[in-house]
This record gives structure tokens, sequence and C-alpha cells, in this order.
């Protein structure tokens, strides 16, 4: 009797609805986590030689952070089911990584550092890569990606909040 509930109309059982929605919610965690560590390990690998020459910090962020950011955001895609659409993932994951690093940008450069060259054409340019990045991964990396479904353990999230605390630590030692 209830195999039959469950056959009609391809319903999941209610253990399964549940499995699904919590791993949801560890892949935005997830994808929250690592766009934050991004974020972070980007603005210190950047700060030493923009505070020298922003010339040469502008460079390496238009060169060297996409390699970050590429790597980060495919671990992102990777993650959690692939059965959806990979194009929608990858917008989602765009917009918090725009989000993310636009309200970090404003408050750790505008409001706490009170520098006035915040918003310069590159910073701009960086914000479009990271859309540009994950849209062109589901879409180049597509068969890559669905051959890849890791799992998001609770474990992988603590791991990320260590390192997050790490570079929060080691960029205020910097500043």
């Amino acid at each position: 009797m209830e195999d039959k509930i469950f056959d009609m109309g391809k319903q999941k059982p209610v253990a399964g609805v549940v499995r699904d929605s919590w791993q949801h919610q560890l892949w935005w965690i997830f994808t929250v986590l690592t766009v934050m560590c991004l974020y972070w390990f980007s603005n210190i690998v950047l700060w030493v030689p923009w505070s020298h020459s922003p010339r040469l910090g502008m460079l390496l962020m238009l060169t060297v952070n996409p390699l970050f950011w590429g790597i980060g955001i495919y671990a992102c895609l990777s993650c959690g089911s692939n059965a959806g659409n990979l194009m929608k993932k990858a917008l989602f994951v765009s917009l918090v990584a725009v989000g993310i690093s636009l309200l970090s940008d404003f408050l750790f450069f505008a409001v706490c550092m009170e520098s006035k060259d915040v918003w310069h054409i590159t910073t701009f340019y960086g914000y479009a890569w990271l859309v540009i990045l994950a849209l062109g991964e589901a879409f180049f990396l597509r068969k890559s990606l669905l051959a890849r479904c890791y799992v998001v353990t609770v474990r992988v999230l603590l791991v990320l909040v260590g390192i997050l605390l790490c570079l929060w630590i080691l960029q205020y030692t910097l500043v």
C-alpha cells in the first residue's frame, strides 16, 4: 500500500524530501562560506602589491584572482545535487559572489578603511568576472560538473569557518 502511494506521481517519501532540503541548506551555507573565504583570501593576496603599486594590484586582481575564484566557483557548482538546472545554480552562485563582494568592499574598505578609490572601474570588472566565471563554468564544464557531485558535510563547513576566521585574523593583522 505504502509503495503504491510513492509510485503514483513520482512523489518522494517525506524522509527523502527532508534529506534533500537539508542538503540544499548545506549547499547554500557552503556557497556563502566558500565565497567569503575566496573574497578574504584574494584581499590578502592583493593587499601587499596594491599598497606598493595600485597598478600592480589591479593587474593581479584581473589575472591571478580569477584563478582562485574559478576553482572556488567550480567547487560550489560541483557540490550538492546537480540534478536541477546548472545554469540556474551558476546564476545563484554568481549573485552570492557579487553580493558578498559588494557588501564586504563597502563595509571593509569604504566604511572601516575610509578608502576613496574603492569603486574603481577594475572593481566593477572584478564583479563582472565573477558572473562570467560562474556562467562560463556551468556552460563549458557542464559534463565535468554533472559527473562530479560532492556531498557537503558539516565537517566541511566547520573547516571553511576555521579558514575564514584565520583569513580575517590575518587580514586585520596586515591592516
